[in-house]
């Protein structure tokens, strides 16, 4: 069973996962470092090719990651911010898994991005007195795409017994190993 981590950049995918791995000993894929180590790029470096170039090779490493979890009890994928928007990604998790949407505002956004020790390809060219409006906007685009997701999240208030929950509901849990 794949489960797809969803959301802007900054509302913790990456984090969750880790905690996900940890608590319940499944397989786990981190969707741009996968794309990282397969093309020995980093996102910025594919960007700078154009997001277009970048976005192609998203969505084929999305569908090779899920490839790869075939036949897996649990796969858990986080995904970079921008993959459900594009190549028809979204129905594609869709058909293939669980999606769940972790949601912030663009205050909480803005704030982890800034906080974050490496700048982010998204806010790199943004002038810092323009990036709430900006990541509003962002995520105003998005919204429509991440609306479609199976369950949605507050990341603000996120905490690993909503995922708990989400999972014995949709019978995932027992296929799993339970770490406490």
């Amino acid at each position: 069973m794949n489960v797809f981590l969803i959301g802007m950049p900054g509302v913790g995918k990456s984090f969750w996962l880790k905690k996900l791995r940890a608590k319940y000993d499944c397989m786990t894929t981190d969707l741009d470092l996968f794309i990282e180590i397969k093309t020995q790029s980093r996102i910025a470096q594919l960007f700078e090719k154009g997001e277009s170039y970048f976005r192609e090779e998203e969505a084929r490493s999305l569908r090779q990651c899920v490839e790869k979890g075939a036949g897996k009890p649990l796969h858990i994928i986080s995904t970079g911010g921008g993959t459900p928007c594009f190549h028809d990604n979204m129905r594609y998790m869709l058909e293939n898994g669980l999606v769940i949407y972790l949601k912030a505002g663009p205050e909480f956004i803005k704030s982890r991005l800034e906080q974050a020790k490496v700048v982010r390809p998204l806010i790199q060219n943004v002038a810092e007195e323009n990036r709430l409006v900006y990541l509003q906007q962002l995520l105003e685009r998005r919204e429509p795409y991440y609306a479609q997701s199976h369950l949605s999240l507050d990341a603000v208030t996120l905490r690993i017994s909503n995922f708990a929950e989400f999972f014995e509901r949709h019978k995932i849990f027992p296929s799993c190993t339970n770490k406490q």
